[in-house]
């Protein structure tokens, strides 16, 4: 029961991620994107090539192994080396995470350029192809990531012994919680009110003085920074990388669900949306041999389940379980108030 408890609050944490920096995107700055799996893909490869690769290098382990070929033997030299070297295991960690974020930076940044002066429909389609497009190619390129097969990469957390299952997913909820507090700092700062004003109206923003263009391509490439580490900390977590897995279905199509359940534009209620989807998902993972009685396989009840949830909340509750609050005139009132003293 504990490893469960901490299974779902690990993979709360990921789709946390996910589903706030979609908010992020969609609730707060209007960019409709169903991409969002690509810097997510970036993450998970360059976390299978990285570390494992860098360690080899680092510990002089015979050049003739490949770590993507030999990846059972090379991972098993590998477990005995970091299992007495924390340091250099925490230096892998941190590292990966750090080449991650730059380059997804960099990714959103170049890729805004193209998808921003395209209108919203084609912007969310050249996203999604762009996304499944890198999924195809890690799938075909057997010496980035394992191809098909997937790969096992090392663990940051091999120097706690027995306790090591349980510290990726402690380090994922601290880091979690610091990705949480940096979203909603900055959704409470005057960048959030900016943000929200170009999703209302561009040429509103644009009329008094704001780089509108500018401002979403600085806002996609922040998300796509959060969603590489997303990534990063997804395939630590689960110790291994196959990019087959990284489907449009489960990390980009349920993150919004969650986020139009739970409610667009309030972290809150995104955090309901998120917490109440992933919760189920990971009871009907677990317990789907109860489903028997349903009259088709199993495998399929939850993209069923995913369409009903959504046609149900779109007819019922459009605005999500807890809607955006609308600014009070006495709240921008009592700012200006205390500008003015």
């Amino acid at each position: 029961m504990i490893d469960l408890i901490i299974d779902i609050i690990a993979f709360f944490c990921i789709y946390a991620i996910i589903t706030l920096s979609l908010n992020f995107q969609q609730g707060y700055t209007g960019i409709f994107n169903l991409g969002l799996y690509f810097p997510i893909i970036v993450g998970a490869i360059i976390t299978a090539y990285l570390p494992g690769r860098l360690a080899m290098i680092i510990y002089g382990i015979d050049s003739k192994l490949d770590f993507s070929a030999n990846n059972a033997v090379v991972v098993s030299i590998l477990r005995s080396k970091l299992s007495s070297d924390p340091i250099m295991s925490i230096m892998l960690l941190v590292l990966t995470m750090a080449i991650v974020a730059l380059t997804c930076y960099v990714l959103g940044f170049l890729s805004a350029y193209p998808a921003l002066k395209l209108p919203a429909d084609y912007l969310a389609l050249f996203m999604l192809c762009a996304s499944e497009s890198l999924r195809v190619i890690g799938m075909q390129t057997d010496w980035l990531a394992g191809g098909v097969m997937g790969i096992t990469i090392v663990n940051p957390f091999w120097w706690l012994g027995g306790f090591s299952y349980y510290g990726m997913p402690v380090f994922t909820i601290l880091a979690t919680l610091f990705i949480i507090l940096l979203y909603q700092r900055m959704c409470d700062s005057p960048l959030g009110r900016l943000l929200k004003s170009i999703r209302e109206n561009e040429l509103t923003a644009e009329s008094v003085g704001k780089d509108v263009n500018k401002i979403k391509r600085t806002t996609l490439a922040f998300s796509f920074t959060m969603l590489g580490l997303a990534g990063v900390l997804h395939a630590f977590m689960m110790g291994a990388v196959v990019v087959g897995g990284y489907t449009r279905v489960d990390f980009s199509f349920w993150p919004w669900l969650m986020m139009i359940i739970g409610g667009t534009g309030n972290n809150i209620g995104v955090f309901l949306g998120t917490f109440g989807l992933v919760l189920m998902r990971r009871i009907m993972i677990v317990g789907k041999h109860y489903f028997w009685f349903l009259p088709f396989n199993v495998v399929w009840f939850e993209p069923i389940l995913l369409a009903i949830m959504l046609m149900v909340t779109l007819i019922f509750r459009p605005e999500g379980i807890l809607p955006e609050k609308s600014p009070r005139i006495k709240d921008y009132m009592r700012k200006v108030l205390k500008l003015e003293s």
